[in-house]
């Protein structure tokens, strides 16, 4: 963890909100359109922005709500920011940033002085003896190690379908320091469990990372996620981290893939998501998907609702956009697949009775 109030900018920080702004570009407004109020967390705020003037997480999701509400898309809708950070300094350092910047109309930012445990435990205490429920909410949860983030907490986020959650998972404090003793507890609060002590037997290092990450990711989904995607952070050769999406909704899981693929893999970061259990690059080529279609559904005729709700969810990193004119019409046009349309007309759209048998 740094010590100073403001440090440098890592390069896989940069993909890392990339991917952020361009979803919360598309979960603000959409999930505006039914609600009156919407939250957004950020659980280890820090000071608001780096040693270069580069902004952090919180001024990303500020000028985001901002661009919306100027848009009209959120013209209706109160917007509330609550910023955790423990560290005196830098906790005071971002309440200055937000001093110097008024707010939209109908949003509030309110700094929090504390760890995310200790605030998000005192928040759900309050709602609860309020018979209340939590607004709809997009909580970051981004530690520099492995203590402070407890699976019994992202439960309780979880049990709101609306929310979702977004996890760095540090696994390499993990890998340094998993055989030492006073380690020990925060694992088994990190995970929920104290299955992850079985990696201790793992002889292979590649055996023991792959347990590890596939253990968070079904503890999240046994805690409340019904999706789950993930993706790496990599800084040339280096695994630095992984980030978790935890959500209960499949279209919040897609939104998420498509922020994912967005992000621009060209710097000195790397972005690399799963499907199933084979580690896919980010390119523009989705034949993958078409293989991934043709190994699940198989020859028979599958009504094209039923392919579209399984590239929504979290069975393949790749997102709907990327199906219909990029694979399936592909697909059609060299003739590997078969496409029965009884209304007649041309293209895949849902509610036609469509059907589509791979070769």
């Amino acid at each position: 963890m740094p010590s100073e109030t403001l440090w440098d900018r890592e390069e896989q920080t940069i993909g890392k909100h990339l991917v952020l702004q361009h979803y919360l570009d598309g979960w603000f407004p959409i999930l505006g359109r039914w609600s009156g109020r919407l939250l957004f967390i950020d659980g280890f705020a820090g000071p608001g922005e780096y040693a270069d003037g580069e902004p952090g997480s919180p001024l990303i999701a500020l000028d985001c709500i901002r661009r919306h509400k100027e848009a009209g898309r959120l013209r209706n809708v109160e917007v509330v920011c609550l910023f955790i950070e423990s560290n005196i300094e830098r906790a005071s350092h971002l309440q200055g940033i937000l001093k110097n910047r008024r707010p939209p109309p109908s949003v509030s930012c309110n700094v929090l002085q504390g760890t995310f445990d200790e605030q998000m435990i005192e928040l759900f205490d309050f709602i609860d003896k309020q018979n209340a429920a939590l607004a709809p909410a997009f909580i970051m949860i981004d530690p520099f190690g492995v203590k402070g983030s407890p699976m019994h907490l992202i439960e309780r986020i979880l049990q709101n379908n609306k929310s979702e959650c977004m996890v760095s998972f540090m696994y390499e404090p993990i890998r340094r320091f998993h055989q030492q003793p006073e380690f020990g507890q925060p694992l088994d609060e990190l995970f929920g469990t104290t299955d992850w002590r079985k990696c201790l037997d793992m002889a292979e290092a590649n055996q023991k990372k792959q347990y590890l990450h596939d253990l968070f990711k079904a503890q999240l989904k046994e805690h409340g996620a019904k999706q789950v995607v993930f993706f790496e952070l990599w800084n040339g050769n280096k695994h630095m981290y992984t980030i978790y999406f935890a959500s209960g909704s499949p279209k919040g899981c897609n939104l998420m893939k498509q922020a994912i693929w967005k992000a621009d893999p060209s710097g000195g970061y790397r972005l690399r998501g799963y499907a199933g259990n084979q580690g896919l690059l980010f390119e523009t080529d989705t034949e993958p998907l078409a293989e991934q279609l043709r190994g699940r559904f198989g020859n028979r005729l599958t009504p094209v609702e039923e392919i579209v709700a399984f590239v929504e969810s979290d069975e393949t990193i790749f997102y709907t956009g990327q199906l219909k004119r990029n694979t399936l019409r592909s697909l059609e046009t060299d003739g590997r697949i078969t496409v029965s349309r009884p209304h007649g007309g041309q293209g895949f759209p849902s509610g036609k009775g469509i059907k589509v048998r791979f070769h």
